[in-house]
């Protein structure tokens, strides 16, 4: 089994592909693409496989179990052509590709979200010790908010307010 690894990622092919003459694969030999995805929660596939007549490209993204979503495209030549193997390998890339980038971006917005939450509760401590005239904690927690939402301007205006204190 041919094996590329990396940190996150581990593509293999099911079955290898010789392009000669001699070993053009049939229907029930083509050869499948998986590659592993590791997130927070657990691993991810991405399997893609040349299937059906006419030939098309299928590929699944599969979370414990469970089809997440299926990608299907139809191949520009013959099942058995030299050159399928290849285009299955480019679809098989721009999909993970894909993939990857949905998952990154979903990964910034939690991240941007409990940045949110973290923010509103130190906010809330700032302005208890203002309440209770700590004034030096409530600006120095408020300068804290800054550096994670440093272009909230009701931030920027209670420290204002504090610098008077």
């Amino acid at each position: 089994m041919n094996t590329a690894t990396a940190i996150e990622t581990s593509t293999s092919v099911q079955q290898p592909y010789s392009p000669s003459p001699a070993s053009m694969p049939s229907a029930s030999s083509r050869p499948g693409l998986t590659s592993l995805i590791r997130t927070g929660r657990g691993l991810m596939t991405v399997q893609t496989e040349i299937t059906g007549d006419p030939a098309a490209l299928v590929t699944i993204v599969d979370f414990r179990g469970r089809v997440l979503k299926t990608w299907r495209r139809q191949l520009d030549v013959a099942a058995d052509h030299i050159t399928a193997p290849d285009l299955a390998r480019e679809w098989h890339d721009e999909v993970e590709a894909q993939v990857r980038a949905n998952l990154n971006r979903a990964a910034k917005r939690s991240s941007s979200a409990s940045e949110d939450v973290v923010v509103a509760h130190l906010f809330a401590a700032a302005m208890q010790a203002y309440a209770n005239r700590d004034f030096a904690t409530a600006k120095a927690v408020c300068r804290a908010c800054t550096l994670l939402l440093p272009e909230d301007s009701r931030l920027s205006s209670c420290l204002q307010q504090l610098r008077v204190r």
